[in-house]
């Protein structure tokens, strides 16, 4: 009897291990944007595209210059099922009215959730924002049925305010059997938020812009099939650089303590554009997994 109550866990635990698994084929993270907030690197602001069953589904910021890589991708803007913001700083958030003005021009019907930090002393709320700046009376008052109902809109734009709460996960549900997972992180004075999505068995973790005082990614990222890690400064980098980003030496280190399977380094700036070579060495000394270099339309496979 024991041995068949013991073949019959085995049997059990195999089965939870194989739906547990990421279906790397169903799949696949597109970078939209790979730099920062500078005028002069080439590259448009940060935005990513997670596809699911060859349908784009979740936006994650929308930096300048992403809408247009979005439009390239040949995406569908009615199949997404949620817009992701890390913060509002303008190099993740100022192409949002542009999707949204964009979106006339689809077929899409059905009400879109819009997902990003609550306000701090310095910055809005998620919903603050998407009223300062296509509501009723905001810059793009025109766009105002997407964001309060009218009958010339054919959805609505709905707005949920991640909570800044240290050490604290707010989970949320997409649909299409998609998860989306926020922590609050540090960024200077700014309000910020890192994601974690999981959807077939896989997850993508996205740091967005934060430097590692709350300690708080390693966990969150844990056995996270990517990891895309801000690096917007070098090693050496200090003062006020050095409390709104992570140099790469704690990029490895919480790429290793988490375990995650591949890195994608982002969101450069010239100050680490011309240096990519020995952030990959500093990186390599502590982590051993694959590691990306971002660029604007790259693909990456899970």
């Amino acid at each position: 009897m024991l041995k068949i109550c013991s073949l019959v866990l085995l049997i059990l635990l195999s089965i939870q291990t194989k739906a547990n698994q990421c279906k790397s084929d169903q799949v696949k993270l597109q970078v939209l944007g790979s730099g920062g907030p500078e005028l002069d690197d080439g590259r448009h602001s940060s935005g990513y595209l997670i596809w699911y069953q060859n349908k784009a589904r979740v936006l994650i910021d929308a930096g300048a210059g992403s809408s247009v890589e979005y439009g390239q991708s040949g995406a569908q803007f009615e199949d997404l099922q949620g817009i992701l913001l890390t913060h509002l700083h303008v190099d993740h958030s100022a192409d949002l009215p542009a999707f949204i003005k964009g979106s006339y021009f689809t077929s899409r019907s059905s009400d879109l959730g819009l997902y990003g930090p609550a306000a701090n002393d310095l910055m809005p709320s998620t919903s603050d924002y998407l009223q300062r700046s296509m509501g009723d009376k905001g810059a793009f008052a025109y766009l105002k049925g997407y964001v309060n109902k009218r009958a010339n809109a054919d959805y609505k734009v709905v707005a949920t305010d991640v909570p800044l709460v240290k050490g604290q996960t707010s989970t949320y549900t997409l649909g299409n059997d998609i998860t989306a997972k926020a922590t609050f992180v540090h960024h200077g004075p700014v309000a910020a938020v890192a994601w974690r999505v999981e959807l077939a068995g896989c997850s993508i973790v996205f740091s967005g812009d934060m430097s590692n005082q709350f300690n708080v990614l390693s966990s969150f990222a844990s056995e996270a099939d990517i990891l895309v890690a801000n690096n917007a400064i070098p090693d050496n980098a200090s003062g006020a650089a050095l409390n709104l980003h992570m140099t790469p030496s704690t990029i490895a280190k919480i790429a290793k303590q988490a375990k995650v399977k591949q890195l994608v380094l982002s969101h450069f700036m010239q100050r680490t554009l011309t240096i990519q070579k020995e952030t990959q060495g500093i990186i390599r000394q502590k982590y051993r997994g694959p590691i990306h270099l971002a660029i604007d339309g790259m693909i990456v496979s899970l």
